[in-house]
């Protein structure tokens, strides 16, 4: 039986291999880098990867370094606190109550309080800061995903307006947790009270 023949375009576009650190937009609006890493056999692997919002700020200068570390801490609070699966990653999905947070393992329900204090100091669960926080450093959409899908209060935004909040949000976290002075102290992070029931 044969085969039949690719055309020229499909051979090249099948043969076209990326050049390390290439990068292309995807149609969520997230951007892709052609890496090679170690792959779990010790063999070099090479594959695309999705890069990360905060990074790509950081790279770019939108925000600081202080803004970039405090968005991965939330970030790093964020994923343990759903690990369990017990939550889901919807702004309603944070437990409220001491009776579910108790069912939690304690891990994740101290890593659930630091995302909650985390919001909090930066205007809310239900605040422009909070939607920007939880979405884009905490469930990993961009910026343009965010703005176009699920923006603020069920309005969309303007790229550009969510990034600003985005920003804002990103330096109020950076004080909240002690990157950045405020009045010449420094909060302590919230990261070394996870054993610490409120």
């Amino acid at each position: 039986m044969m085969m039949p023949k690719k055309s020229r375009g499909a051979n090249s576009r099948a043969e076209r291999k990326p050049r390390l650190g290439e990068e292309s937009l995807r149609p969520d609006g997230s951007l892709m880098r052609y890496v090679r890493e170690e792959g779990d056999d010790g063999h070099p692997v090479e594959h695309y990867r999705t890069v990360d919002t905060l990074a790509l700020m950081l790279r770019n200068g939108s925000i600081t370094p202080a803004m970039h570390d405090a968005g991965q801490q939330f970030a790093q609070d964020f994923a343990r606190a759903f690990a369990s699966g017990v939550a889901s990653p919807r702004l309603d999905g944070l437990p409220a109550g001491t009776a579910r947070v108790e069912h939690m393992v304690e891990r994740n329900a101290g890593a659930a309080r630091a995302v909650r204090q985390a919001l909090d100091a930066a205007g809310g669960i239900g605040s422009p800061a909070g939607s920007a926080l939880w979405f884009v450093a905490g469930v990993g959409l961009s910026v343009r995903e965010w703005a176009q899908r699920e923006g603020w209060s069920g309005r969309r935004l303007d790229r550009d307006e969510a990034k600003g909040i985005l920003v804002a949000a990103l330096g109020m976290l950076a004080r909240y947790y002690g990157y950045e002075r405020s009045g010449g102290t420094v909060r302590r992070s919230p990261q070394a009270e996870d054993g610490v029931r409120p």
